[in-house]
This record gives structure tokens, sequence and C-alpha cells, in this order.
């Protein structure tokens, strides 16, 4: 399961539940995952301090990382500098910049969401120029992860891989069908947040986690069964995001008791 800057992988068996995150940004297309990340750019000059932020997908099979967005204001920036300043090297990871700089440009790129093979972002640009007026520009957009190109929003809403991923329902309340049980989610409005469960087909209810975003999408490892190459790469994805920085949080225990559905207590992972 995902939302927003999280993934949670929750086992179910005659045990319990167990429930873990990680700062992974999952997505899955054609039957492959991918993670998607963002990595940085630097183009800058002695005189000219150029960085942005581009968006990568990285198929967890084979390891291969491929740039679906690109900071085209920064390389555009760049190359236009170059041109006027033919002479000018890029400066080096360990270069020093002079005192005095003609430009300094930082474009940075958020995720904001992931939806089937979609991915809604972010872009923010900052520019300061010598004896001139400073700029700044925002722009969001919706990038198919499958070939890099810009997609439209009700394109997107009308896809059907975007349908299944998103489940059935609005943003307050939605269902994610499965063979014996369902994932629901409501809306919390003490807690702002959104209630995940698992329900039964006799009604009930197995509280799994609150999460921030609406945006939720689940990936069924049983339907159809991934193999055991595919598992071990999520697997060790899932893992090895939580060297980002991100704390792993784990829920665990014993065989889940049943409580009504409203009055169900939820654990935060």
């Amino acid at each position: 399961m995902s939302a927003g800057d999280q993934t949670y992988w929750v086992r179910s068996d005659n045990s319990g539940l167990k429930i873990r995150g990680s700062p992974l940004i999952l997505a899955r297309t054609g039957g492959r995952y991918y993670e998607i990340f963002v990595g940085e750019i630097d183009r800058s000059f002695p005189r000219a301090l150029l960085s942005g932020e581009r968006i990568f997908r990285r198929e967890l099979d084979s390891g291969d990382s491929t740039v679906i967005y690109d900071d085209t204001a920064i390389v555009h920036l760049s190359e236009d500098y170059h041109r006027q300043h033919p002479r000018a090297p890029l400066l080096g990871p360990d270069d020093d910049p002079d005192d005095d700089i003609d430009i300094t440009a930082v474009g940075e790129t958020d995720i904001l969401n992931v939806l089937g093979p979609y991915v809604a972002l972010e872009h923010r640009l900052s520019i300061e120029r010598a004896n001139d007026h400073d700029q700044d520009d925002t722009t969001r957009a919706v990038i198919d992860l499958r070939n890099g190109r810009p997609a439209e929003l009700d394109r997107m809403l009308r896809d059907s891989t975007v349908q299944e991923a998103a489940g059935e329902g609005g943003l307050v309340n939605r269902r994610w069908r499965h063979d014996g049980y369902d994932v629901i989610a409501h809306y919390d409005s003490v807690h702002k947040a959104n209630a995940l469960s698992l329900r039964d087909r006799r009604g009930r209810e197995w509280r799994l986690a609150l999460v921030a975003s609406s945006f939720v999408q689940i990936f069924w490892l049983d339907k159809p069964r991934v193999d055991a190459k595919t598992r071990h790469a999520l697997a060790r994805a899932f893992n090895d995001a939580t060297a980002y920085g991100e704390r792993i949080q784990q829920v665990s225990g014993g065989k889940p008791r049943l409580k009504p559905a409203l009055s169900a207590t939820g654990r935060q992972t």
C-alpha cells in the first residue's frame, strides 16, 4: 500500500497483522514495479550557480534507471550561459565558485503523488541575477512514467489502470476489493487523515493505519501472485529505502481482536 511518500507492507496470516513502513515511492505498470525518486543535477560555472532536480524511475527487477522528468529550465540556463561564456569551465564537485556571481538559479522538484503509471509533481524555480529582478516560478504537471511524457488530467482519470489502483468510491470513502476481504478507507475528520482497515465478507473490520495522504493505492502481491524474483526485488528496495534518512516503522501483534467498525482503535504506522 502506498500513500504519499510512504509505502506500507502489510502481511496477514493466522498469527495476526504485520505492517512495516518505508519512505519508498512505489509504482507499478505493465506488471513491473518501479521506485520513483528525485536526483540532483548541477550545471554550475565559476560565476553561475545552476542546480536542479530531476525525477527517475528505477525498475526493481533489473535495477535500470531512466529519467522521466528533467529540470529543463536549469539545463537551458546552463546551455545559454555556456554559449555566452564558451571559455567558462563547469565547476567540479570540489571546485569553489568566484566571489562575484552573475546568476544563481535553483530548481526544486517534489513528487506529489503516484497513481497507476502517472506521477504528479511540482517544480519550483528561483533565479537571482546580478543587477536584475529576481524570478520565482512554480509549475505542476502529471508525467506518464512509461514514456516520460506529460499527461492530461482528464486522460489520467479515464485510464483503467488508475481506476484499478485508486479503488472504488470518492476521496472520503474508498474500497479495494480482494478475494475474501476488502481494504476500506474512511476519512477521519478528527485526525484529518484516512483510516484504513481490512473488512471480511461478514462485515468485521481490522484497523490498519492512519495515513495523511488522500491518494492511496494498493498493490496486491497475490493477485496476481508475484514471482520470487520480483518479491525479492520489492523486499530489497523496501529495506534499502529505510537508509534514506527515515526511520523504519513496524507494527505487529497477535491475532487481531474484532471490533465494530466505528469503534475500532487504530494504530498509526
